[in-house]
Parts: structure tokens; C-alpha cells; sequence
């Protein structure tokens, strides 16, 4: 199965890996039986086509599934697709390492309130060329040099792209549609 493109149960192998990590002892986590890991195939920024992997809840695993196979016919480049386990569940380090992710059990930042990541219900891609804007802050930081949305260059999330298309036609929302506060590279359900 480690080689296998598709949507699996969560082996054993990988829940290991995310005890601690992304995975956490608290009621409001979803257990293991409620999610899916996702294999899909992706160009990366050299041209190749690569293996990801994303945890998302079931629901939600064929969608992520067909979307990130339109992507890869389309030769939409994605840095990495690696699970958020890789950094610690780590958001800052996985952004700071251009990689995109899924499930993480975590707060959104500064709050108490869960993160759609939490439940499964939201996928973030390459963040560096697609950053998180909070006033003067960005996230990740070199994500700066990708301020100028109008400047598009491989890897970046436009409102009019394709990406934003094959999320938005399936119910997702998308992080770049508010002008106070955007996260150019998330997508939730």
C-alpha cells in the first residue's frame, strides 16, 4: 500500500506517527475511524510527478481525492504534500518548509476556538506562494515575496485560477476571499 494512489484507513504505521503529534488525547479530536489518508499524485516545481499524502475526515476524502487529480492533469505544481507528523504538527515550521497539509488537531492561533484543520475539514497548499496575511504579519514569512497577487507566478492560488475552481465548485471555501484577513493558501469544508 505505501507505493497505492487512493483513500485508505489510517494504518497503524501512521497512527503511531500522530500520537502526539497531529493526533491529540482530547474528546473534541476525531478518532482515527472517522479519517482518511488521502495518496495522491502532484507535479512538483521541477516538473515530476511526485507522491502526497493528506489526512482529511471521510467524508470529505473522495473530493480531496478527485480535486487534487484535476490538479495533477493540470501540472499545478505544490511543493510538498508531506503530513503535518513530518514538523511536530509544527504549522509554522510545515509553512516555513512550502508544504501543504491537512488534518492537524490544533486551535487557530491567537484563539481557543478548534482550526477546521482540527476536524479534517480544511487543506492549505504551498503556503510560501500563497500566504497567510494578518495586518503587518505573514505567514510564512518568506511568503512576502509573493505579496503582489497580481505578479502570478507558478504555485500561487488566484481567484480566477483553478485551484480555487476545484474547491469552490465542490462547497469549499477559500482563505484569499476575505480582504481583512487573507490566507491565500487555505481551503475549507
Amino acid at each position: 500500500m505505501a507505493d497505492a494512489v487512493g483513500i485508505f484507513p489510517i494504518p497503524e504505521p501512521v497512527r503511531a506517527h500522530m500520537l502526539g503529534r497531529s493526533f491529540r488525547d482530547d474528546p473534541r479530536c476525531p478518532p482515527f475511524e472517522a479519517l482518511r489518508l488521502v495518496r495522491v499524485l502532484h507535479v512538483s516545481f521541477e516538473g515530476a510527478t511526485q507522491q502526497g499524502e493528506l489526512i482529511v475526515h471521510e467524508s470529505l476524502a473522495e473530493q480531496v481525492r478527485v480535486i487534487f487529480g484535476e490538479l495533477h492533469a493540470l501540472a499545478f505544481p505544490i511543493a510538498s504534500m508531506k503530513r503535518i507528523d513530518h514538523w511536530d504538527a509544527d504549522d509554522e515550521r510545515s509553512m516555513a518548509a512550502n508544504n501543504s497539509s491537512a488534518f492537524n488537531f490544533r486551535v487557530i492561533q491567537g484563539t481557543d476556538t478548534l482550526s477546521r484543520h482540527a476536524l479534517g475539514r480544511a487543506v492549505d497548499i504551498n503556503p510560501m506562494q500563497n500566504p497567510w496575511l494578518r495586518g503587518e504579519r505573514v505567514d510564512p514569512e518568506a511568503g512576502r515575496a509573493y505579496l503582489d497577487r497580481a505578479h502570478v507566478r507558478a504555485g500561487m492560488i488566484v481567484a480566477n485560477g483553478p485551484v480555487v475552481a476545484a474547491f469552490k465548485q465542490r462547497g469549499w471555501s477559500w482563505g484569499g476571499d476575505d480582504p481583512s484577513d487573507p490566507d491565500y493558501h487555505h481551503f475549507a469544508k
